[in-house]
């Protein structure tokens, strides 16, 4: 099997286990809105964040240096080295804001978050475990107990949180089912990667420990910016606007991401081991492909989510402080345009051991993002949302400025990115024509303006597709064709 076909198996397998385990938790996400307010998501929202910051301060690319590197007759000993650094930082880290960490939480206007905070580092600490087993399977291209993992993972939270905020446990509900998720994740990862593949002994060097340091600080501390790109804008929002509309800005956020998280995220942790496996001349050719595959994909899925945003909200939340979810997802749905794009592009800069680029990128991003929330506060919670697709529509045209020094074509980047746009443009002009018709005919119920809306809108991105992006719409067909057939 070759290894573009053997990728896209996994990342096939990912994408399928990852959806099916999302859906779930979507949907029990949306039922708990009918017993919980935007306040106490929000509340337990901002102590998750602060729980998840001092997590990413001690996750200094421990993981990809074992992918890249941990190959050949020294894999035992630096898997074994990055598993004693995950989880001696993890303990200093997490134990320090479990205790101290709910100092923070008046500062974000969120007092009663204070006592979230230790037991989501628990949560925290126990997904850890399952860090290491997991990178050791994806070293060898092998996804399917990560996506298992994943799934499972989902519906344990689901039931959960679900059983206990009905039962009136309010926002525990939802620490109680991290701890949950987190238990089942890692015994599914350890059980399908052995104890041997990471945990047997090594006599530990400093100098390994050194060479992590090299290659993976850069990454870490492009890692901590990543993770803050992506969760203190939620803390911004709190500090400006309050915990219910954190919630609110946090629900329209999750929605927003599915695509990215559920699609694009999953495709990446295939290319990154991909990537590294390919000889340095073919990994620009990668690039390029991988970007059109990718933009295809996603692009319809984040715009169309902001076209139906109206009768989506109206359908599945309650008609109470839940709808400012409609508005908010529509300017946010911009960012899965954005952020899968910068995704490929870290696989690649990793495979290259570029890491200190990364980190630049995803310094200038939390710059953006936080100073843009900071400026369009006054202007209300819905204008400081758009700070977020502003960030991450900048940070992904500087980061394919900075991949064009290393050898792939600027033409073929540029065509695998604007040819799904123009298909995008001409399924908004069909999804906004059916809905203005739709509503002049006094056909108002959301319920069927959201269904023949998806349906108008995919079926002319579709056609666009097929007439625009033939040459890749052929590729991506052809894997997903062969990826199928392997797995039967």
């Amino acid at each position: 099997m070759s290894l573009a076909h053997k990728a896209a198996r996994g990342a096939l397998w990912t994408i399928v286990s990852s959806m099916g385990g999302r859906a779930i938790g979507v949907v029990g996400t949306l039922v708990m809105t009918r017993f919980l307010h935007p306040k106490q998501i929000g509340e337990v929202s901002d102590a998750a964040i602060i729980a998840i910051t001092a997590n990413w301060l001690t996750i200094w690319g421990f993981g990809q240096y074992a992918v890249v590197r941990g190959r050949g007759p020294d894999a035992q000993s630096i898997t074994f080295h990055a598993t004693v650094a995950y989880m001696v930082m993890g303990a200093i880290s997490l134990g320090l804001v479990a205790l101290f960490g709910g100092e923070l939480a008046p500062f974000f206007n969120a007092p009663d978050a204070a006592a979230y905070i230790p037991p989501m580092c628990l949560a925290l600490y126990i997904r850890r475990l399952g860090a290491m087993p997991e990178r050791v399977l994806s070293r060898t291209l092998n996804f399917r107990a990560a996506g298992l993992a994943s799934m499972l993972g989902e519906m344990s939270y689901t039931i959960t949180a679900l059983s206990l905020a009905y039962s009136g446990y309010g926002g525990w509900s939802i620490i109680y089912a991290n701890i949950v998720q987190s238990t089942v994740a890692v015994i599914i990862l350890i059980r399908a990667a052995g104890f041997a593949s990471w945990l047997t002994p090594s006599k530990l060097q400093w100098s390994r420990f050194k060479d992590m340091l090299k290659y993976g600080l850069p990454l870490g501390v492009q890692g901590f910016f990543h993770g803050g790109s992506r969760y203190w804008d939620n803390l911004a929002v709190s500090y400006f606007f309050g915990p219910a509309a954190t919630g609110s800005y946090n629900m329209a956020y999750n929605l927003a991401d599915i695509p990215a998280i559920q699609i694009g995220e999953q495709i990446a942790l295939v290319l990154m081991p991909s990537m590294a496996e390919l000889p340095q001349e073919r990994r620009p050719r990668a690039l390029e492909r991988s970007t059109a595959l990718l933009s295809m994909i996603i692009f319809p899925l984040a715009v169309g989510l902001g076209l139906v945003a109206g009768p989506l909200i109206d359908l599945i939340l309650p008609s109470n402080d839940w709808q400012l979810v409609a508005p908010l997802l529509t300017v946010l749905a911009c960012l899965s345009i954005f952020r899968p794009i910068t995704w490929v592009l870290s696989a690649y800069l990793e495979a290259e051991s570029k890491t200190s680029r990364l980190m630049i990128l995803e310094i200038v991003k939390v710059a953006i993002l936080l100073g843009g929330i900071a400026v369009m506060a006054p202007y209300g919670v819905r204008a400081a949302a758009g700070a977020v697709g502003l960030a991450f529509g900048l940070s992904a045209i500087a980061g394919v400025a900075m991949v064009l020094r290393e050898g792939p074509s600027p033409r073929r980047l540029l065509v695998g990115f604007m040819q799904p746009l123009l298909a995008c443009m001409v399924m908004a002009l069909v999804t906004i024509g059916v809905h203005e018709l739709l509503l002049a005919l006094g056909w108002d119920h959301p319920g069927l303006l959201l269904v023949t809306m998806i349906v108008a809108g995919g079926a002319a991105y579709v056609g666009a597709a097929l007439v625009i992006c033939r040459e890749t719409a052929k590729d991506l067909l052809s894997l997903l064709k062969r990826a199928l057939k392997r797995s039967a």
